[in-house]
């Protein structure tokens, strides 16, 4: 939990940080979303709301709560914390008929200035969700990745599945590029990340080609540059997967990294 939280949210009740349970959402499944907080504005919220509904209804549920009622809670935790910028949890705790809207601060994910300009290590793991298209609380995944990259030093986990196919970083989209071509798994594979939607957009409007294709990690290569895209994020390069070097020095990487930041900067305005 992010340490200068006071309070959390539970079905509209503002209760004390250190009263936190995170079991509570490991009953029965949450669906979840995590949204950056900029300037006391949670970015892209009503995107994260679209894919909170969609994530519920992969599993045959729909959310027993508002969207009014969970922005008014989303907006009410920023307020009384006084937190500006950050990186804010909502989870829809499905369990019996006991559901639970749950809103805490998570600890930040800050890139440092050295990540964007000279890139990012990340390893590849074979993982993977069994509803890559659904945001579900999976702490045993978690837990596990976690572990890996605290105890390997790397900035993210790269997955593939048994069959050697990439399909997404464990909580980012990545993307490939070769010949002026951005490359990244099939939606079907991976999240819909709402970072991701917007770097789609951003390179139809600039005439850049993206495909979507398997990708084999066996593959990797044969690629020039890479990138990882989040909420939290934004655009980051990559500057080595496992043993694979790639060059961060890369005009489409800057291209959609500055287009990217401008979107944002007119969210926020």
């Amino acid at each position: 939990m992010y340490q200068k939280a006071k309070y959390f949210i539970e079905n509209n009740k503002l209760i004390k940080s250190e009263l936190f349970d995170i079991s509570e959402l490991e009953k029965g499944f949450s669906v979840y979303e995590v949204v950056k907080i900029r300037e006391g504005v949670p970015l892209f919220f009503e995107d994260h709301l679209r894919r909170l509904h969609h994530s519920a209804k992969l599993k045959n549920k729909n959310i027993p709560f508002s969207d009014s009622e969970i922005k008014k809670n989303v907006f009410n935790l920023i307020d009384v914390n006084k937190i500006k910028e950050g990186r804010l949890k909502f989870a829809v705790r499905f369990y019996q008929s006991d559901n639970k809207l749950i809103c805490f601060f998570l600890n930040p994910i800050i890139p440092t200035s050295d990540n964007y300009n000279k890139g990012i290590k990340i390893m590849s793991v074979q993982a993977e969700r069994k509803n890559p298209n659904a945001k579900i609380i999976n702490y045993e995944l978690r837990t596990y990745i976690n572990k890996l990259i605290s105890e390997n030093n790397i900035f993210e986990v790269l997955l593939f599945n048994k069959n050697g196919m990439i399909t997404e970083c464990s909580k980012s989209s990545i993307f490939f590029i070769k010949n002026k071509t951005v490359y990244t798994s099939m939606s079907k594979d991976v999240l819909a990340g709402i970072t991701r939607d917007y770097i789609y957009k951003i390179c139809k409007n600039h005439s850049v080609e993206l495909k979507e294709c398997e990708i084999k990690l066996s593959d990797l290569h044969t690629f020039e540059s890479v990138f990882i895209t989040g909420t939290s994020i934004g655009v980051l390069p990559v500057n080595q997967i496992d043993n694979l070097t790639f060059s961060v020095e890369n005009d489409i990487i800057k291209l959609l990294s500055n287009n990217y930041k401008d979107i944002v900067t007119n969210y926020l305005n």
